[in-house]
């Protein structure tokens, strides 16, 4: 009988090289946790046209912004310019979350997207003709406020059917990484852009064009049969009102998340519209400087998506919330005060940093507490925090214009830490999430 005992043998010695590609696959497995939601196929298409479509909003906020301070040099003007591409945000953006529960998100999208590429077409066209005039600014502002108001419910609900709720943080995570790698390129590069074209805008506006045209191949390539919604039982008043029902009487958890997204997103995040008074009447800078301390922010915005991304599980989002919200408010004010360009841009590193946190934590939650049928609806209410966002541009820049831009800032930072404050005391909730 054969000896079966190999107690004594020895074990066969593993070829040399997998014992070097084992620590190299590990290690090759921890980088790519931050991207396991772009393992998906529907997911990863979904994110490329949210990485083009950022590329073009940042291309047209820089060259609006702009092309509004040399038509006018005030900074009430800009401040308009947010009011009208927020209008849509506050009403129409209601009805898209009901259509976004309602619609096959895939065709929703691809509409939306051609609509925004016709507005960039007309704007492109009137820059190169010099036909532009202010009220064509505040036109197409307004128009694409509508496509914006329709895509980001859309948008945003789809990704838990893509993924689950398991991967919901990664996915937001990643999603707020492919702002701000827009946001580091493309601020600067098209401020670099429009100084090397003798500050005309028009290339910004032509860059939108063709990014806009990849977008749309991209979200047409999305699996239809993924993003299929669930089938229309209710009127279309109903399911409207039921969303603020939801709101004000089921979760009053989610209404102070949305009540506390107002102070960084809305007041906090307004500072962006004094910044090209501050660069050129505090630091002294040209409309390249003026792209650099945006895309400079994006660095912060970063750090943030991959620390969020890579985390498995975040714990004690509530506090996080709280903290992130608190220094925003607090940076926005030293932004105001600061003096010289780098130390603009070392308080602009830390003010994305805190925005991309908070901004992810806060609406992962949302969608983690909320019922699937009802996300596009509570996603379409936080933009209520847009119209908040153009009021609060608006004053801004009536300080701004009477007081100083300091004082401007120093506002809108102090309505932040206010906000951020109340509601962290007063709703014990928000500590515990």
């Amino acid at each position: 009988m054969a000896n079966t005992d190999h107690r004594n043998e020895e074990p066969p010695s593993p070829s040399p090289g997998l014992v070097e590609s084992a620590p190299k696959s590990a290690w090759l497995q921890k980088f790519l946790i931050p991207f396991a939601s772009l393992e998906n196929r529907n997911f990863r298409l979904l994110w490329l046209g949210m990485l083009g479509q950022s590329s073009a909003m940042w291309a047209d906020q820089v060259a609006r912004s702009w092309l509004t301070w040399q038509l006018t040099e005030s900074a009430t003007a800009i401040g308009l310019v947010n009011v009208f591409r927020a209008l849509p945000l506050i009403t129409v953006g209601l009805v898209g979350g009901v259509i976004a529960d309602r619609f096959d998100k895939r065709t929703i999208l691809i509409v939306i997207q051609t609509w925004s590429l016709c507005i960039y077409i007309a704007m492109a066209a009137l820059l190169l003709g010099g036909w532009i005039e202010l009220w064509h600014v505040y036109l197409t502002a307004f128009l694409l406020g509508i496509g914006m108001s329709m895509n980001q419910p859309v948008r945003t609900s789809l990704i838990p059917q893509l993924l689950g709720s398991e991967l919901l943080l990664n996915a937001l995570s990643l999603n707020s990484i492919a702002i701000n790698v827009s946001k580091l390129i493309g601020p600067a590069g098209v401020g670099f852009l429009i100084a090397v074209a003798g500050d005309n805008v028009a290339p910004a506006y032509i860059i939108a064009v063709v990014v806009y045209v990849l977008i749309i191949g991209a979200t047409i390539m999305i699996d239809h049969v993924s993003v299929a919604t669930s089938q229309k039982s209710f009127s279309f008043r109903s399911e409207f009102v039921e969303g603020f029902r939801y709101l004000l009487v089921e979760n009053r958890t989610a209404l102070t998340l949305v009540i506390l997204a107002i102070g960084p997103l809305a007041f906090g995040f307004s500072y962006i519209t004094l910044l090209p008074v501050l660069v050129t009447e505090v630091l002294n800078a040209s409309s390249s400087s003026f792209g650099a301390i945006q895309s400079v922010g994006a660095i912060g915005a970063l750090a943030g998506g991959f620390w969020l991304a890579a985390s498995h599980k975040v714990r004690r989002k509530g506090w996080i919330m709280l903290s992130t919200g608190l220094a925003y408010g607090c940076a926005v004010i030293l932004l105001g005060s600061a003096n010289w360009l780098l130390a603009a841009f070392a308080v602009a590193v830390v003010i994305g940093g805190c925005q991309t946190i908070f901004r992810a934590a806060n609406n992962s939650t949302l969608l983690e507490i909320t019922p699937q049928r009802l996300q596009g609806r509570v996603v379409s209410i936080t933009f209520l925090d847009m119209g908040v966002q153009s009021v609060a541009a608006i004053l801004a820049g009536v300080v701004s214009d009477a007081y100083g831009v300091s004082v401007g800032m120093a506002m809108l930072g102090g309505v932040c830490l206010g906000i951020v404050a109340i509601v962290g005391i007063s709703v014990p909730t928000i500590r515990k999430l």
